[in-house]
């Protein structure tokens, strides 16, 4: 039986309470001031579109979501998808078969990987890293993982979420070279790319000319329009032609008005807040109290190793702060850490600190 998403029933369950009246702040999820647009006439976008996205918008994403990966536009095509979602199930459905349905997760992980691999009628197998190393990937391991289970599909985030690392250049190319040597695609889900605090990350370029590589993005998780629900892929036009088909059986064309809204008005709506100040609120609160954690690389969230762990277990509910345990990203060997989204209004960090401090939930 499928699982209802973690995330959004935390989120759920915390939007239930403050309705009924009762103070509740999700800790692992973020929150976000509305954007207003005005005067918007939609008269002539409520129709279905091309079917792998607009082209305007396909253009966008090249320069904002893709401007690491250098591509040969008669080679290499993008799809639009409602959602990073949908392109992660296109990609996963259309990749396996039931000769091998093999897919390796490089842990800690998005939980929604393994939901849509078992909802692929795949086999989900995970590689862990590990906080005291850094969350590094061990590349001699890797390799044995990947030609021991036969993969035919290997999943990282980078920007990792939990734990907001960015795999390093070197890394990257390792993977890559592991993958299209044992028959094997390599997914890397950057839907925060655009998250990056590092600035000697920031412009690190790559060659998208390997069959064996797709790369994910997403609108909605970069500049924070969950609702629009816009995703994307970068792959081979043999590839994204596979994938479209699929997402057109099961969503049909992407969504015109969410298309549409992001095109034109994407110097405004393509704007993040100032997500430092706020890493920087959170993680000096942290390292006051001696907790530790992987000081994010980038995305909007931290991964600390719970230091009171009967307490925050006992009263972290009880005091209004919900959160989601380190082991539903991949391994019971996270089970001391928790998801920490600092991704809030500020008041609502400046909360959450003075509970955390007080009841020494941390």
């Amino acid at each position: 039986m499928l699982r209802k998403s973690i995330t959004l029933s935390l989120q759920e369950e915390v939007d239930l309470i403050k309705k009924k009246g009762g103070f509740a702040i999700s800790l692992s999820n973020p929150s976000f001031n509305p954007r207003n647009l005005e005067n918007i006439n939609l008269n002539k976008y409520n129709i279905q579109g091309l079917l792998s996205g607009e082209n305007r918008l396909k253009d966008i994403a090249r320069k904002k979501l893709f401007s690491n990966w250098k591509t040969n536009k008669l080679k290499n095509d993008v799809l639009i998808t409602n959602g990073a979602k949908a392109a992660l199930y296109c990609v996963f459905k259309s990749i396996t078969s039931k000769k091998n349905s093999n897919i390796g997760i490089i842990n800690p992980n998005w939980p929604t990987y393994i939901d849509l691999i078992n909802l692929c009628n795949a086999k989900p197998l995970f590689f862990n890293t590990y906080y005291e190393k850094n969350f590094d990937i061990d590349i001699s391991s890797l390799e044995v993982f990947v030609k021991k289970n036969k993969l035919r599909l290997l999943v990282l985030s980078s920007p990792n979420n939990p734990c907001g690392k960015i795999y390093d250049k070197k890394t990257i190319t390792s993977l890559i070279r592991i993958c299209s040597s044992n028959d094997c695609y390599l997914v890397i889900d950057e839907s925060f790319s655009s998250l990056i605090f590092q600035k000697k990350l920031k412009n690190v370029s790559y060659q998208l000319n390997n069959r064996y590589l797709i790369i994910i993005n997403s609108f909605s998780k970069n500049f924070h329009l969950q609702g629009l629900r816009l995703g994307v892929i970068l792959a081979s036009d043999k590839l994204i032609e596979k994938f479209t088909n699929i997402h057109i059986a099961i969503n049909g064309a992407p969504n015109s008005i969410s298309q549409y809204l992001i095109s034109k008005f994407n110097k405004k709506l393509l704007q993040t807040s100032n997500l430092n100040k706020k890493k920087s609120y959170i993680t000096s609160f942290l390292k006051s109290k001696k907790i530790e954690f992987y000081d994010p690389d980038g995305s909007f969230y931290l991964f600390p190793k719970i230091k009171n762990k009967q307490n925050f277990i006992n009263n972290s509910n009880k005091k209004g702060l919900f959160y989601i345990r380190g082991n539903h990203f991949g391994s019971n060997k996270y089970s001391n850490f928790y998801r920490f989204c600092f991704e809030k209004k500020q008041n609502e960090l400046e909360k959450i600190v003075r509970i955390m401090d007080k009841y020494e939930i941390y």
